[in-house]
């Protein structure tokens, strides 16, 4: 079965965010990538996954062009029930255990989904053993 976001479930709870992610992006095949998923006010997932390929090991001011990108979206994303949200996956590949860096990103892209007026559904490491919250 092909997931489409169109006909997907919203996202309401910790465990469809989870789903949602392992059925998108799944463990890892490749390495440094960060991928966006986007969810409307009404918690369903827009019809788009961007991948940032190549992200450096540790952030620095991608970050912040993330968030002056995410703050072009607001308007489109937010619903009568709300702000839309975030998820963000971490591509990496090497061993399944969160290291410091992994924290940095978290920590980063959390703070350029708020900055830009969105909520935070997760930050989420893909490794090719698993998947598995970060934050």
């Amino acid at each position: 079965m092909t997931l489409s976001p169109e006909s997907a479930s919203p996202l309401l709870t910790d465990t469809d965010v989870h789903e949602r992610v392992e059925a998108l992006v799944g463990p890892a095949v490749r390495d440094r990538c960060v991928w966006l998923v986007l969810v409307d006010g009404d918690r369903r997932q827009v019809p788009l996954l961007i991948p940032m390929e190549d992200a450096p090991r540790r952030p620095g001011r991608e970050a912040d062009g993330l968030r002056d990108m995410l703050a072009h979206l607001t308007d489109h994303l937010t619903t009568d029930a709300g702000p839309g949200s975030c998820v963000f996956v971490l591509e990496r590949l090497g061993t399944p255990a969160i290291e410091p860096a992994d924290e940095e990103w978290a920590e980063a892209l959390t703070a350029a989904a708020v900055g830009a007026g969105f909520g935070s559904l997760g930050v989420f490491l893909s490794t090719p053993v698993d998947v598995r919250r970060v934050r």
